[in-house]
């Protein structure tokens, strides 16, 4: 069977609000295998529902493994971050319905309604939530949402149905150096990045040692290079890996160690080799996705829609001039 690859500028026409990102998510999420969402519980779960899983990964910090074959209610990974004065929320998720759920177990988690909600990237199965995240808590209180500009502006522009009243009242996260936000004992990094978009932030903490990475980091999905740099995405996927052992917690798929960073930062250098290869032997992007396969020494990956090979391809062989 031969498939049909679109061009990255088809792609991208066709792609291009946040309405339609979530909308390819969801028609390809029958191409996921159920045993990606049950396997590779590195912790404890404290909450289980048909769209993801909730992990303790520390004292005071839980990770959400979103389930998208099974319900696309929350459909990115975040998380919950605890301190004494405050608690944070990582991603509004794809709907008012996951951001709601999160902030309620936040509360049963924590005795305490959230007081921040963090954005990594304006991309709709991470932004779609944004009314459900400032709902007030039963004492009254609402979480203050803090994302880039650039992030705020891009919701704003490629989101018809985007709540305006709440992007006027983000707090915008400088583009230079890292925002530190102080819970209480806890502090917690909001560090600039790029590489999926052009205004990623990962969400760090040094002890223990987790990083939240947006979709900066996917696990046993491939990526998505929809609006990607890709360079910089390798790159900065580097610049997180942390030589003490860490938890990674990707944009999609399992929380991750060490191993599968490595492996992962494999897939994007053998990605970035299968472009360049394409463009000595005069192939298109959509030639090359459609042959590609990724190496069996790199594992099992799985796709969220069969574009995302010529996507990935035809990223590089634009950056490249190709």
């Amino acid at each position: 069977m031969t498939h049909s690859h679109p061009s990255r500028r088809d792609f991208l026409a066709v792609t291009g609000s946040c309405a339609a990102h979530l909308a390819l998510m969801a028609t390809a999420a029958p191409l996921l295998p159920r045993r990606l969402w049950a396997a590779q519980e590195r912790f404890p779960v404290v909450a289980r529902e048909p769209w993801g899983r909730l992990e303790s990964v520390a004292e005071g910090i839980w990770a959400l493994v979103s389930a998208p074959l099974e319900d696309r209610t929350t459909l990115c990974n975040g998380g919950i971050i605890e301190g004494r004065a405050g608690v944070l929320v990582i991603e509004s998720f794809a709907s008012d319905a996951g951001a709601r759920w999160m902030a309620e177990r936040a509360r049963a988690l924590t005795g305490r309604w959230p007081t921040h909600v963090v954005l990594t990237h304006y991309h709709g199965d991470h932004t779609g939530g944004l009314r459900g995240s400032v709902e007030p808590g039963p004492d009254g209180g609402a979480a203050e949402v803090m994302a880039t500009a650039a992030t705020r502006d891009l919701v704003r522009e490629r989101n018809r149905n985007a709540p305006g009243e709440i992007l006027d009242a983000v707090r915008p996260l400088v583009g230079g150096p890292p925002t530190e936000i102080d819970l209480g004992g806890r502090s917690v990094l909001v560090v600039p990045r790029r590489g999926h978009t052009d205004s990623d932030v990962s969400i760090e903490i040094s002890d223990p040692s987790v990083i939240f990475c947006g979709d900066l980091v996917w696990n046993g999905m491939f990526p998505n290079y929809m609006d990607a740099l890709p360079s910089r995405l390798s790159m900065d996927v580097r610049m997180l890996r942390r030589r003490q052992p860490t938890v990674y917690v990707p944009g999609h798929g399992s929380l991750a160690d060490d191993a599968d960073m490595d492996r992962y930062m494999d897939l994007l250098d053998d990605v970035e080799a299968a472009a360049r290869g394409a463009i000595e032997r005069g192939m298109s992007a959509e030639d090359a996705g459609a042959a590609y396969a990724i190496p069996a020494s790199l594992g099992e990956w799985t796709l969220f829609n069969p574009r995302y090979f010529a996507t990935a391809i035809g990223a590089w062989m634009e950056e490249l001039g190709a």
